[in-house]
Formats: C-alpha cells, sequence, structure tokens
C-alpha cells in the first residue's frame, strides 16, 4: 500500500447483511484514510467466493471479512481467504463477543478483528491503520529474512571456494618442496657446474610457482612464508658449496633453529615468525635464546638479527 498522504486506502468488505455493509459504508466515509474522502475506495461482496474473485481483480490494501457468510463460516472462512490470497492483510469482522475466536482468527493470519456493533468510525479507522502497519512490517521482516539468507548461502559459498583455492594453494606448496627435493638430491658432483645448474632450475621450475603463489596470495602468514622461502633459494643458489664461517656456525643450529634463524635475518618480528611456525611467540623466544647461546651471545648485547645480517653468505 502507498503512504496514506499520497493515496486512499482501497477497502473490500465481505459481508452478506446489507445493514452492517451500510453502517460500514458510512464508517469509512467519516474516518481519515486518503487526501480526499471521494477517492476512498470501498468493495462490497456478499459471499467469501465474490471477495476472493474481486480481491484477485482490485487489488485492495485490506479485506474487513465477516466469519459469517453463505458459503463458509468461521476459521476456515479466514484460512481460505489466506489461501487463496497469501498476501492480502485481513481485519476479522465477527457478530459474537468471543475473544477467543478471535484470537484463533489472529492465529490463522488475520491482522486484527472487530466485534459489529461494538465499533465505531474511530475504532474501524485506527484497526484499518493498525492493520496495515503490521501487515507492512511483516512484509519487511520476510524480506529481512530473505536478504539473511541469501547473504548466509553466499557467504557460504565463498567459504568453500576460499576452501577450494587453499587446497590448490597447498598443492601447489606441495609441488614446491618436490622440486627443490629433486633439485637438493640431483646437484653435480662438480660445484660450479651444480650451481649453474641449480640456477637455472630454480629459474624454469621454482619461481614460476613462486610468481603464481605471491600474486593470489591474500594471507599474511602464507606472503611472510613466501618471502622466506623465495629469500632462502636465492641464497641457497648463492652460496652452493660454500663452506665459509658462516655456513659452518649455522650447522650448529637445529632444522627448526635455522629456520628461525632465517628468518629473524630477514627482520621479520617474532610474532610473525610465530604466526608463520603456528606456534606460541613465547616458543619462539626459546629458540631465539638456543640460538645467541649457540652462536655466543648469551652475554652480549649484540642485536641478533645484526649478527646474523653481518655472517659471510
Amino acid at each position: 500500500m502507498s503512504e496514506t498522504s499520497k493515496q486512499a486506502v482501497a477497502i473490500l468488505a465481505i459481508e452478506d447483511d446489507s445493514g452492517d455493509f451500510g453502517l460500514i459504508r458510512a464508517y469509512v466515509s467519516m474516518v481519515e484514510l486518503g487526501i480526499r474522502d471521494d477517492s476512498k475506495h470501498l468493495t462490497w461482496a456478499k459471499t467469501l467466493a465474490e471477495g476472493v474473485a474481486a480481491a484477485r481483480n482490485d487489488k485492495p490494501d485490506i479485506v474487513l471479512l465477516d466469519l459469517s457468510l453463505p458459503d463458509s463460516t468461521g476459521l476456515d472462512t479466514v484460512q481460505a481467504m489466506r489461501a487463496a490470497l497469501p498476501g492480502m492483510p485481513i481485519v476479522v469482522l465477527t457478530g459474537h463477543d468471543d475473544h477467543a475466536l478471535a484470537a484463533a482468527a489472529l492465529q490463522s493470519g488475520a491482522q486484527d478483528y472487530l466485534v459489529k456493533g461494538q465499533f465505531d468510525h474511530d475504532a474501524l479507522g485506527r484497526t484499518v491503520r493498525h492493520a496495515l502497519v503490521r501487515h507492512a512490517l511483516e512484509v519487511q521482516l520476510k524480506e529481512s529474512e530473505k536478504i539473511l539468507l541469501d547473504s548466509r548461502n553466499h557467504l557460504k559459498e565463498q567459504v568453500e571456494k576460499m576452501s577450494s583455492q587453499l587446497r590448490e594453494l597447498r598443492d601447489e606448496f606441495e609441488d614446491v618442496n618436490t622440486a627443490l627435493r629433486v633439485l637438493l638430491n640431483n646437484r653435480d658432483k662438480d660445484k660450479s657446474a651444480a650451481q649453474d645448474a641449480l640456477v637455472r632450475e630454480m629459474s624454469q621450475e621454482v619461481a614460476p610457482f613462486l610468481l603464481k603463489l605471491k600474486k593470489s596470495v591474500r594471507d599474511h602468514k602464507q606472503a611472510h612464508l613466501l618471502d622466506v622461502i623465495e629469500s632462502n633459494l636465492q641464497q641457497l643458489a648463492s652460496s652452493y658449496g660454500n663452506t665459509r664461517a658462516g655456513n659452518l656456525l649455522f650447522c650448529q643450529l637445529t632444522p627448526v633453529e635455522i629456520q628461525v634463524a632465517s628468518m629473524i635475518k630477514q627482520g621479520l618480528s617474532t610474532k610473525d615468525i610465530a604466526m608463520a611456525f603456528s606456534l606460541s611467540p613465547e616458543t619462539i623466544s626459546v629458540h631465539r635464546k638456543h640460538i645467541r647461546k649457540k652462536l655466543g651471545l648469551s652475554s652480549k648485547a649484540d642485536s641478533l638479527r645484526s649478527y646474523l645480517a653481518s655472517l659471510p653468505e
């Protein structure tokens, strides 16, 4: 229904008693339901069948429905009207002061009720307005529920899509790891030739994977890991077969400590390293202490990052 300040309310009265309808018509002419009295619409139907046909044809804003009609009585009347026109607001008219019946009518889908002989034009106008407002709120609620349901389904689809992408990313990481293992297990005895081969193989078989991953990854933790992988690969290629002091010092460290030391050297914080390893910051702090001890820095105030950066490649 349009706002009453812009358009009159169209009412369909389904009432078999001409006297009761005449009273309704008189009351409707007295209440403010539109901008002009002559623009109000009131249609009369004497049976439920006539009322359903008129509602489908005229599309009123609200139905005043008598519960005692020649072709239908009681709650069956409300239920039949709701079944025929599920989106139509209904105000029930009953000839009995039966609140239990009225409450049952509300449960059956009516917006409100009026007892014949016990309402005036003010009560009719107020009931019609309130019924229309309640109906509009119900429509808005259903629309909101649909929007929420659609949003939930969309979110579910997005989660499934992201899960699929993460699985693909994990498989690509496995491909990278496999490529690295193959490269490291097939080093040539000639260190110089092996280094050339290693650089060439990384450029052709690893770098494209890393580039693809770096373009597609959005996760902060994974981005750090990719940076570490890329940096480690570059260092591996440049120092392949090198037995300088820096490399010998790193031989004292466990594999995990070597990885932690590499991340420290690249400037990652304890928190970032913990995220990358899925460990607590406290655990990373313990690894840092062990690294300092093995590198002879326990009693020194030197920055671990600066010391690691100063070591020859």
